[in-house]
């Protein structure tokens, strides 16, 4: 499904240290003595009300601009996709599971009518809501936030790591010799500045992370970078062509020891600087954040939704990170 690239226009210029669209709210949070809102805030430490709200409040913007209300006209229409995908992100930010995300909904009247929802789905509705998410809806809400912001990447940075799948017990896995080998690898590309995921691209690993550079490095074309940093893993002929000739950028790659031939690694000494090269600690980073506060291990059983996961984690990160710049 396409932006609604007619709301975009009214919504670039709202300010969100004092917005415009929703009044501040703290959907009773304090004064709740409810156990299971308890434990839900008590899981993740640096959860805080505040924070909770600004995130519920700019997911809510994000998706309503983003995505249709409701997936089927003849649908029921008992539950918008604006509030499901919000629960959705609520509760991978939370680190909670469809129960616990459920119960913690209930607590408050404040967020049921905040989010137009009359009662509680049942926590398989959100479930279901996952399975049948298109991966481009989350990509598209992902393009609205950048598009939102704005990005003038200097310096980015590329890399790639592994978010294990796992949803079985670990001393039950261990006896009986059935523990996960695979993981989702999941490639980043982002804006240094900003610390925005400008590009993501999830796999079934172990994967070369040279298998994904090419392709997102023409897909961050448009931001006309000047520096593209990454780690000896991308040192390869190749790739530092397409960032010189196709990107007009300087690659900022460590050259491996054994490179005896190609001439733009050949060349790259005389370009590499080291204190930009530093710049790619942001993307450890920010890896580390995902993973930290939204969960390194995914629980879906398949595939499929595990990638899916993955993507619904970095966009969910973007987010997060708005609520912190803007």
């Amino acid at each position: 499904m396409s932006l609604k690239k007619n709301k975009i226009i009214v919504y670039q210029n709202t300010n969100f240290k004092n917005p415009q669209v929703f009044d501040s709210v703290d959907f009773n949070f304090k004064n709740s003595k409810i156990q299971c809102l308890k434990s839900v805030l008590n899981k993740n430490s640096e959860l805080k009300e505040n924070k909770l709200v600004k995130f519920i409040e700019r997911t809510y913007y994000y998706v309503k601009i983003a995505i249709n209300k409701y997936s089927n006209d003849f649908s029921n229409h008992l539950y918008s996709q604006h509030a499901l995908f919000t629960i959705l992100a609520m509760k991978i930010y939370t680190k909670s599971t469809y129960r616990e995300i459920i119960d913690f909904i209930d607590v408050s009247d404040v967020i049921k009518r905040y989010l137009r929802i009359k009662k509680v789905p049942h926590f398989t509705t959100i479930q279901k809501f996952f399975k049948r998410l298109p991966s481009e809806q989350i990509r598209e809400i992902n393009q609205l936030i950048l598009s939102l912001n704005d990005i003038k990447a200097d310096i980015i940075a590329l890399d790639g790591s592994g978010f294990t799948n796992d949803y079985a017990d670990k001393y039950y896995a261990k006896i009986r010799q059935k523990e996960r080998k695979s993981y989702i690898k999941n490639h980043l590309t982002i804006d240094v500045k900003t610390r925005l995921i400008l590009y993501y691209q999830t796999s079934r690993g172990p994967k070369y992370d040279t298998q994904f550079a090419k392709p997102a490095l023409r897909q961050i074309k448009k931001y006309k970078p000047h520096y593209i940093v990454a780690d000896k893993a991308y040192d390869t002929e190749p790739i530092r062509k397409c960032i010189n000739e196709e990107l007009k950028a300087f690659d900022q790659i460590p050259l491996k020891n054994r490179a005896k031939k190609g001439q733009y690694r050949l060349k790259s000494p005389t370009i590499f600087r080291h204190k930009i090269y530093t710049k790619r600690n942001n993307i450890e980073s920010i890896f580390s954040t995902i993973k930290r506060k939204f969960n390194g291990t995914n629980h879906s059983r398949s595939t499929q939704l595990s990638n899916k996961e993955t993507k619904l984690k970095n966009t969910i990160y973007n987010i997060y990170r708005t609520t912190q710049i803007n």
